[in-house]
């Protein structure tokens, strides 16, 4: 029976959330689609994981997917309902999270964003990357989703004009107010800050309804009543593919490592490579594709990337009436096309992807709508497997955001078998 529903905004937040769960032998299912049949829920399954897929949404969008999935939940009498946001707070966490709260009705919605051991922290409401107020990290300059602001009541109401408040560490939450939804943001400082609020809202009977990333889950787990055993391992095989659709500077600078230092080949694909799609159907698309299957079977260690390696791109999309909203789902569907073929070929790989969009892309390109999430290979990286013609794939997923700068390294380490 379902104990807990988890609803993710992208395909690598829902994964790193589940594997909280699912890294404990607790039964947990992963869906990158929102409407659910009562069958296709297996009977042990305590976790749901849904992948709303709205980060690139409108508000608008988001909003309305959001509120749908969660008078769901409660229609089917879940317990818990968790609003997985990205621990960088990216994407429409306003809209969403005001979702929440208007289907909860006149219970507040409690706000944990905090991810104390990765240095992402909440203090007097001001959110903090590595000691830097968000803004000026590098995610106030992502290329999809940049965040201009650092005080989370101002970048929930840049989409929500819902009542927000703050409440710092050591003081006591306010007693719900009965007349309106709303949203208390709480310092996650430490991550026994996090404890120590999960048990005062476990004490007060105001658990049904809470918010934050991964990092809240991983103390979650700890606070309700699931029965624990080992769980899964991810298997070793002879090479490590890396489709880096990601474009963030902390992915570029875990790529650069890994060709320097780690003896990964890398490819960069070209423009027409990248957002052309259609390429993979012409002649030299075909012939490109084919001597990476080819290298794959002879490279242990290889990266393929879409960093912009000069302007042009500009130019590129001018030409091409490309929309520049369409080119992260352009870049996605474009590695899609590679690893099908590095898939079709049955050769012994373990498959990184790096962004959300990236296995997206690939899981809707080959119809496939459920995950089995295996481990945390790393921390916030998960092994999963999928079943992708007619075999098993194992896959590694990867936040643009996540990892320290050697971290494709220790992953070829570990996955990749060593030759006798």
């Amino acid at each position: 029976m379902v104990k807990l529903l988890i609803i993710a905004d992208d395909f690598t937040g829902a994964l790193d959330t589940g594997i909280q769960f699912k890294k404990y032998g607790i039964c947990t299912q992963v869906f990158t689609k929102t409407r659910i049949e009562d069958n296709e829920i297996n009977p042990d399954t305590e976790v749901l994981v849904i992948d709303s897929e709205s980060r690139p949404l409108t508000k608008e969008e988001a909003y309305l997917g959001v509120l749908n999935i969660t008078k769901w939940a409660i229609s089917k009498g879940i317990e818990i309902i968790f609003k997985k946001t990205d621990s960088a707070l990216r994407g429409n966490i306003g809209a969403e999270l005001e979702a929440v709260a208007d289907a909860a009705g006149e219970e507040s919605l409690y706000f944990l964003p905090g991810y104390p051991e990765i240095h992402r922290i909440t203090k007097n409401g001001m959110h903090y990357i590595d000691g830097e107020l968000l803004e000026n990290s590098v995610f106030g300059k992502d290329p999809f989703e940049p965040v201009k602001r650092s005080y989370i009541p101002d970048i929930i109401n840049e989409q929500s004009c819902i009542t927000v408040r703050c409440v710092q560490s050591g003081e006591k939450i306010p007693e719900s107010r009965k007349e309106d939804s709303s949203i208390i943001v709480c310092d996650t400082v430490t991550t026994e800050d996090i404890d120590k609020r999960l048990e005062e809202l476990q004490e007060k009977k105001c658990l049904k309804f809470i918010a934050g990333c991964a990092g809240l889950a991983a103390r979650l787990v700890w606070k309700l009543p699931f029965e624990k055993k080992d769980g899964q391992m991810f298997r070793q095989t002879k090479a490590l593919y890396v489709a880096c659709g990601s474009l963030n500077k902390i992915t570029e600078k875990q790529v650069e490592y890994a060709e320097k230092t780690g003896g990964f080949e890398r490819i960069h694909l070209t423009m027409e490579q990248k957002l052309m799609p259609e390429y993979y159907q012409s002649r030299q698309g075909k012939e490109f594709t084919e001597w990476l299957v080819k290298l794959c079977e002879t490279r242990r260690k290889l990266i393929v990337d879409t960093f912009d390696q000069d302007d042009k791109k500009e130019m590129f999309l001018e030409k091409h009436k490309i929309p520049k909203a369409s080119v992260r789902f352009r870049i996605s569907d474009s590695h899609g096309c590679i690893v099908d073929e590095i898939l079709k070929s049955n050769i012994d790989v373990t498959i990184l992807m790096t962004g959300g969009d990236t296995l997206m892309g690939y899981m809707k390109k080959i119809g496939c709508t459920q995950i089995e999430p295996l481990c945390e290979i790393e921390q916030g990286i998960v092994a999963s497997n999928i079943i992708c013609h007619d075999h098993t794939v194992q896959v590694i997923s990867k936040s643009g955001g996540f990892g320290t700068e050697d971290v494709m390294c220790i992953i070829a380490e570990k996955v990749i078998r060593k030759e006798s």
